[in-house]
C-alpha cells in the first residue's frame, strides 16, 4: 500500500475530516442539520436575521444608556460577544451581498458557527426586553 504524502495527504485528511467528523451541526434546540442541506442554510439565514435585530437592539440601548453606568457595560460586553460570535455568518451574509461569495469550505467553516451565534444572540436577548 502507499501511503500519500505531499498534497496527497493534505487531500487524504481532508477527506476524512469532511467525511467522518463534520457532516452535520446541532442547533441550540438539539437540532442536526446536515452542512449541506436546504434545513441548514435556512437555520444559518434565520440565525444572521435574529442576530441582526438583537444587535440593532442593543445598539439603540447603548446609545440611551448612561456611558458610566452599570448597565452600559453589560450591554457593551453583551454586544462585542454578539459581534465575535458571528463574525462568519456576518461575512458570509457580507461577501452574498456584494456578489463575491466565499467558496466550499470557507463558506461551511463560517456557517459551522450558526451555533455560537445563536447563544450569543440568546444570551444578548435578555438584555434588551421586547426584541
Amino acid at each position: 500500500m502507499r501511503i500519500p504524502t505531499g498534497p496527497g495527504i493534505i487531500l487524504l485528511a481532508s477527506a476524512l475530516i469532511l467525511g467522518l467528523g463534520g457532516c452535520a451541526v446541532t442547533a441550540t434546540d438539539g437540532t442536526r442539520m446536515g452542512l449541506r442541506s436546504d434545513e441548514f442554510a435556512d437555520y444559518v439565514e434565520s440565525v444572521f436575521r435574529r442576530q441582526n435585530e438583537v444587535a440593532s437592539a442593543l445598539a439603540l440601548e447603548l446609545d440611551a444608556e448612561d456611558p458610566g453606568s452599570e448597565r452600559y457595560d453589560e450591554l457593551d460586553a453583551a454586544e462585542l460577544a454578539l459581534l465575535n460570535a458571528c463574525v462568519g455568518i456576518n461575512e458570509l451574509a457580507a461577501r452574498q451581498r456584494d456578489g463575491d461569495p466565499l467558496g466550499g469550505l470557507r463558506a461551511l467553516k463560517r456557517a459551522r458557527q450558526a451555533p455560537e451565534c445563536e447563544r450569543a444572540t440568546a444570551a444578548a436577548l435578555n438584555l434588551v426586553p421586547g426584541t
